[in-house]
């Protein structure tokens, strides 16, 4: 399984929302040996999520495939993606110094 069916399938379960069984025991010592003195099995439900449902559609609609761009394509992607990164470095850089400013 490749890394996209995988983050697929992770968000599509986290956009429809699933239930999880969480499981607690205590244990007591008697005679020096652990025994099991109570447990508790609690089923969970986790909401839908919309920014897994945002996420996923956002794959859908960029759904072109790396290994099938131009380089002119490929290029102008890395440039994209440089300029993204910037640009949270600089809103990174800005909180920095707010929040020294602050002390």
């Amino acid at each position: 399984m490749d890394y996209r069916e995988l983050l697929n399938k992770v968000l599509y379960k986290r956009a429809k929302g699933y239930t999880v069984k969480e499981k607690v025991e205590e244990y007591s010592f008697a005679d020096g040996e652990p025994t099991l003195t109570k447990r508790k099995v609690t089923t969970k439900h986790v909401q839908s999520d919309i920014n897994a449902v945002k996420a996923l559609l956002e794959m859908d609609k960029n759904n072109d495939d790396v290994c099938t761009m131009t380089d002119e394509q490929l290029e102008t992607e890395k440039q994209r993606l440089l300029n993204l990164l910037s640009l949270c470095d600089e809103s990174s850089t800005q909180t920095k110094e707010i929040k020294q400013d602050d002390n």
